[in-house]
């Protein structure tokens, strides 16, 4: 692969899965390969993920990006003009200075984010290999089990659930596209046995493509996601996870979290959590506690021999993963590039997660786009599962057809990070 330098990057407002504007940006070089890509947004945002321009006003309600898509006019093209797109760490660098802040809020993390990946993608077009194959530079690589969020809180119909997402597992497959099969076939039948528990009234869709949650108790939503594995016939296939996203629901005044219509402390969210494993077949808790609540977390993860995953929590930040693992907080990560802002900065992070025992768990976001490099990012980083969400949604359909065309790309090359293989490096 010889020189392909940039010769030209140009910007645009688009739109996500959710009708919101997001940054979409075009980086051609000189050999004539190019690479697109564009920034998706969180409807769940946490506090410590680098900041999303917005223009304000009327316009689109103040979410129109066309200052982020001037600063990539005006001010990344002139500075990245001629720079070699196999670079990605030294362009990375660049954008970072260019912005010179510490959560990316002069240039906007959509403006950064979005280039930074057509970056990636024009380098992976100008070498003609797949972007997880540049990114990871290796010959073999492992399909992970995929985490659907069948089950959505919020607020629908009168009812305020705490918990945003309930999550199936299917543990007992023997490749992805088995444990996709799984997760979409319990999927077919979540909605009739919501009807059948309670009330068809109550079948409601949720903000993240799933069913609503028709009842603010998670015992009950647990036992209505694993109905409806039993009658898709995998019942003792599958696990099952929370996204508790605690920081949703915590008042930093009383230093308490509003959990079913009552103040409670820090101990007796920890005491639910550890219940409702006992009870349940439950592997994964995500953001369990609020996002700068480390003590708490690293308690947690010492009470329960499951897997507790930070998003909200380290928000793919290298430093805040750094305290995570000093204090034992957690014993996951939630993988999220667009949070921190540049390729680089989220493969270095994931990287370090690994080398620390961290189980990784590259996700998409609410807000996406069809051309979510996540998939690949995911395979890059030899991932052990992805959360992409519920088998609906066009965006996270398409991150579940693209990990099927990497299996038949790779063929013999992929290997499958099977549930017994997940335990045992979560273990060591």
């Amino acid at each position: 692969m010889g020189e392909s330098r940039i010769t030209e990057i140009r910007a645009r407002e688009v739109l996500d899965s959710k009708g919101i504007p997001m940054v979409e940006a075009d980086v051609i070089a000189s050999d004539g390969s190019m690479g697109r890509a564009t920034s998706p947004c969180g409807v769940s945002v946490g506090s410590h993920e680098a900041v999303v321009l917005r223009d304000g006003g009327e316009r689109f309600r103040g979410l129109g990006v066309r200052k982020a898509v001037k600063n990539i006019i005006d001010t990344i093209f002139p500075a990245l003009k001629g720079r070699d797109v196999r670079y990605q760490r030294a362009i990375d660098s660049v954008l970072n200075e260019l912005d010179g802040t510490p959560d990316k809020s002069k240039l906007g993390a959509n403006a950064i984010y979005s280039v930074s990946v057509a970056v990636a993608r024009a380098a992976s077009n100008s070498a003609g290999i797949p972007l997880y194959r540049h990114l990871g530079g290796s010959e073999t690589y492992t399909l992970p089990i995929p985490v659907f969020n069948m089950i959505n809180g919020g607020k629908y119909g009168g009812i305020n659930v705490d918990f945003q997402e309930f999550l199936l597992l299917p543990t007992g497959a023997g490749s992805f596209q088995d444990a996709l099969r799984m997760g979409v076939e319990t999927f077919y039948h979540l909605q009739e046995v919501i009807v059948k528990r309670f009330g068809e009234h109550r079948l409601q869709i949720g903000r993240g493509a799933g069913y609503a949650a028709p009842v603010n108790e998670p015992a009950q939503v647990l036992e209505t996601l694993l109905e409806a594995a039993e009658v898709a016939g995998y019942r003792g296939s599958v696990k099952v996870g929370l996204d508790c996203a605690a920081t949703h629901f915590y008042d930093p005044s009383s230093h308490c979290y509003l959990f079913q219509g009552k103040s409670v402390k820090s101990r007796d969210i920890i005491k639910t959590l550890v219940e409702l494993a006992e009870t349940y077949p439950l592997f994964l808790i995500e953001d369990p506690l609020h996002e700068d609540d480390f003590k708490g977390h690293a308690s947690i993860t010492r009470r329960l021999d499951i897997l507790i995953a930070g998003d909200d929590l380290f928000a793919t930040q290298l430093e805040r993963l750094k305290r995570g693992v000093s204090m034992g907080a957690g014993n996951a990560i939630v993988i999220k590039p667009n949070m921190v802002g540049t390729i680089s900065e989220a493969l270095e992070t994931a990287l370090y997660a690994r080398d620390h025992g961290y189980c990784l768990i590259p996700g998409g976001r609410a807000g996406g786009s069809v051309d979510d490099p996540i998939p690949d990012i995911a395979i890059a980083v030899g991932a052990s599962m992805v959360k992409f969400g519920a088998p609906r949604a066009g965006e996270k359909i398409n991150k579940y057809n693209r990990l099927l065309q990497i299996c038949d790309e790779l063929g013999d090359d992929a290997r499958w990070i099977d549930f017994k293989s997940l335990m045992q490096a979560h273990r060591k």
